[in-house]
């Protein structure tokens, strides 16, 4: 049941002057004075009389708004939503809230008469139900998509360079592909160093990591112009600062002092398939991520305030996410249009619940709750290109086109304090997006996944000698496992370590890597001579193995130690080490305690390490 009120309901709770201010839209001669017979006169027409009369002085923007209204926003009127989809407002909505009446001064604004059916911006349910059968539903909305052949090359930003800027296109599924297994063998290695509180990565590891990737960071070193942080600041890292933080808060990776240590979901991660991990790290990242993708909006001033009142990050993750499950997989989506939709569909999400708060600049001259400055441009948008570009691209669940973002997308020049900002945020060049196979499975569209693999020439050759020729320049994590696992030789040649591939071979998870290895890089089976490298080393690693902690006890002479050792009642739980020791398990220390006592001796006082 609709609780609206209904037409009369809604005009009574209007003064006279307004009754008699919507009488002057009416096609009636008649001018009732008391109230009762004004909302009885306005009602019968619209409810009851011919509208056509009023239909015929509507423009083409209230035929819209009415039609929107009244088929696709259940009876309200939507301001944003409207002027997203149609470019501007209808002159009742355009006009001076100050200025009294529906109509400006003479020959200035166009006479409004929606507000016969507006009523605080809904229409009753009554009137809306005749509405309806009047008005055709509006146009569907749509995401528009864009052929690759479209997509430009160059892109040229107002007050810019003639020339543009270029423009990059990136298919990130072979990328991550590479990315992800290389950056956990670094992190393996013990070469990322993180802050021990904020998981963020050092300068230094943050080269080595952008070294790793496979075409470095989206921008280059000298595509950053090093403006000042009140111009705009730097645009990098990107990639390297996201890659440290997703395998923190996937579990794959953990602080350990200064450094990022692999988990054992870490290592078991680099013999799975990489579409269980992606989902594994999307997933988490969607209700655990942190830190809030905002505050990489370093021009939006107040974001750690008790005031802000920022929403919960997961939601507008979330709101995200949804939208780009109604993408059509596989087509190219300008961003802009992806936010349109956003928009049109409703399904867009609050940054703050007080703008107030936050500020460009200065807090009180800059405050974002000032008109216009706390648009859906501002903070939505900036809020979801650093969520799309830095960790959704970075794990290859879209691929992107982007440009430089210099002076590349505007919405915030009406605000105090940004006159000399060249962008509002590092993300602002990103152009386009496309869903692709692997971003389908992580979101839950499709239930399995074909992965997009590359055939890759072989990268070595077994010679004779038992060296290995390389054949190309190795990928990133393909040169780690070479250094891990071998030592490179004058000639350009490697050869293999047998104390690393001990190493390697002593541990379960670890026993097939180099064999596996090895198997993708050759051109062919393993020769003989490689074969018997490896089982050597698994043989040397394996002919050890743990029993556990024990107790060494001296005894005070040979012959009682003999007798420890062999009596029924103490022999099960001790081992003779020497004339004089013997060795009980820690496992089976009570029990040696016990048959000690059977025999009439104590145990000795358990000496602790100082």
């Amino acid at each position: 049941m609709d609780w609206r009120p209904n037409l009369r309901d809604a005009l009574e709770r209007l003064t006279v002057d307004q009754l008699k201010e919507r009488l002057k839209l009416v096609p009636t001669d008649r001018r009732p004075s008391r109230k009762g017979d004004l909302v009885g006169l306005i009602a019968h027409v619209l409810l009851e009389e011919d509208l056509g009369p009023i239909w015929g002085r509507l423009s083409d923007l209230d035929l819209k708004a009415l039609s929107e209204a009244v088929h696709a926003w259940s009876g309200r009127f939507d301001r944003a939503r409207f002027k997203v989809k149609y470019g501007a407002l209808p002159a009742h909505y355009a006009r001076d809230p100050y200025r009294y009446g529906y109509g400006g001064r003479a020959g200035e604004t166009k006479l409004s008469y929606l507000p016969l059916f507006f009523y605080q911006d809904e229409i009753p349910p009554d009137l809306r139900a005749r509405l309806a059968s009047a008005l055709l539903p509006p146009e569907a909305n749509c995401i528009e998509t864009t052929p690759p052949e479209a997509l430009p090359e160059v892109f040229v930003p107002e007050d810019a360079d003639p020339e543009g800027y270029p423009v990059w296109r990136h298919s990130t599924e072979p990328l991550v592909r590479q990315d992800l297994p290389a950056l956990l063998r670094l992190i393996e290695a013990g070469r990322v160093s993180v802050g021990p509180k904020t998981g963020v990565a050092s300068a230094a590891s943050v080269k080595a990591i952008e070294g790793l990737l496979v075409g470095g960071d989206w921008y280059r070193p000298e595509d950053d112009l090093g403006l000042e942080r009140w111009a705009g600041g730097p645009i990098r890292p990107i990639k390297p600062y996201a890659w440290p933080l997703l395998l923190q808060i996937g579990g794959l990776a953990k602080v350990d002092g200064s450094k990022l240590a692999l988990t054992p979901k870490g290592r078991k991660a680099l013999g799975e398939p990489l579409e269980s991990t992606v989902k594994l790290l999307f997933e988490r990242w969607q209700t655990k991520g942190k830190p809030d993708e905002l505050r990489r909006v370093d021009l939006i001033k107040g974001q750690t305030s008790k005031g802000a009142q920022l929403t919960a990050v997961a939601g507008r993750r979330q709101a995200i996410a949804d939208m780009l499950e109604i993408c059509p997989q596989g087509e190219w989506i300008a961003v802009d249009h992806f936010f349109r939709y956003m928009q049109l569909e409703g399904d867009d999400f609050e940054v703050t619940n007080n703008p107030w708060k936050l500020y460009f600049a200065e807090a009180n001259y800059g405050s974002l709750g000032y008109e216009g400055c706390a648009s859906f441009e501002i903070l939505q948008a900036r809020y979801a290109l650093a969520y799309l570009f830095e960790y959704l691209a970075t794990l290859g669940i879209i691929d992107v086109v982007y440009t430089l973002p210099y002076h590349v997308r505007g919405g915030y020049s009406g605000c105090w304090g940004t006159d000399e900002l060249a962008f509002l945020s590092r993300y602002d060049g990103l152009l386009y997006l496309r869903l692709n196979a692997l971003g389908a499975y992580c979101l839950g569209l499709t239930d399995t996944y074909v992965p997009v693999v590359e055939t890759v020439p072989p990268l070595l050759e077994a010679r004779p000698d038992g060296s290995l020729a390389q054949l190309r320049a190795p990928m990133a994590a393909e040169q780690l496992l070479l250094e891990q696992y071998a030592e490179a030789q004058p000639d350009g040649r490697w050869r293999l370590r047998l104390d690393a591939a001990m190493t390697s071979a002593a541990r379960a998870d670890e026993r097939a890597r180099l064999r596996d290895f090895l198997e993708q890089s050759l051109d062919g089976e393993l020769p003989a001579p490689l074969t018997r490298f490896l089982a050597e080393a698994e043989e040397r690693a394996t002919a050890l193995r743990d029993e556990g902690s024990a107790r060494l006890f001296a005894c005070r002479d040979a012959a009682f130690a003999a007798m420890l050792s062999t009596d029924p009642v103490t022999a099960p739980h001790c081992l003779r080490a020497g004339e004089r020791l013997i060795v009980v398990p820690q496992a089976k220390l009570n029990a040696f305690h016990k048959a000690l006592a059977k025999l009439g001796y104590a145990m000795p006082e358990i000496l602790t390490a100082s």
